[in-house]
């Protein structure tokens, strides 16, 4: 079975789980800036594992690129479902929001991991609802933003941000094209910006 992760495409995938562990370590450190700073990490090898298994599909052995897309999906469920629903029973600290926002999303995200795995993407290249894999990202985002915000309001739209968001993980009336191409690079460059900026923020908030 580990012989699958001497595939350039699946050693990547494994090494985006290293990340997704210490994301999980940090976050529930209390450290949920540098947590998600380490998933972003994970966001971005994500999308370069699929590049890879694309430009090396001549190279693959048999089995090994569907090992690689079950692989592929556990990381999507750490990342993109996992990760967000602890962050907001962490910052929500046990408020009935908080855990019923992250019911909603870790049920959402199951559903759309399921339906992704055994209908894949459209023709065209494109994901029915939006991927799970903007999670991530829009964490990244809102913590960033975080600063913007009320101490006891942030929770909340932390909370329902991700209620809307989930809604739209399993929604067919929605097509978003994958991130393909050039997006690839621009999206490894913003998870890096991102993951810099939110160091920045958790060292200045241990100054304080």
């Amino acid at each position: 079975m580990i012989g699958y992760l001497r595939d350039y495409a699946n050693a990547i995938t494994a090494l985006s789980f290293l990340f997704a562990v210490i994301g999980l370590f940090l976050a529930l450190d209390c450290r949920v800036e540098l947590g998600s700073a380490a998933m972003l990490w994970t966001w971005f090898l994500d999308h370069w594992d699929g590049h890879v298994a694309r430009k090396t599909s001549h190279l693959r052995r048999p089995g090994v690129a569907e090992f690689g897309k079950s692989l592929d999906g556990f990381a999507d469920l750490i990342d993109g479902v996992v990760f967000p629903a602890t962050v907001i029973m962490l910052i929500g600290q046990g408020t009935a929001l908080s855990l019923v926002a992250s019911i909603i999303l870790i049920l959402a995200g199951a559903v759309r991991l399921s339906y992704f795995e055994n209908v894949g993407l459209t023709a065209d290249a494109r994901f029915t609802g939006v991927p799970v894999s903007y999670d991530t990202p829009l964490l990244a985002i809102l913590l960033l933003a975080r600063p913007q915000f009320a101490d006891e309001i942030f929770p909340t739209v932390l909370a329902i941000v991700f209620m809307i968001l989930a809604s739209l993980h399993v929604t067919t009336a929605i097509r978003v094209p994958a991130i393909r191409g050039i997006a690839v690079p621009i999206a490894t460059g913003f998870a890096l910006a991102g993951s810099i900026v939110l160091v920045m923020i958790s060292q200045s908030v241990v100054q304080r």
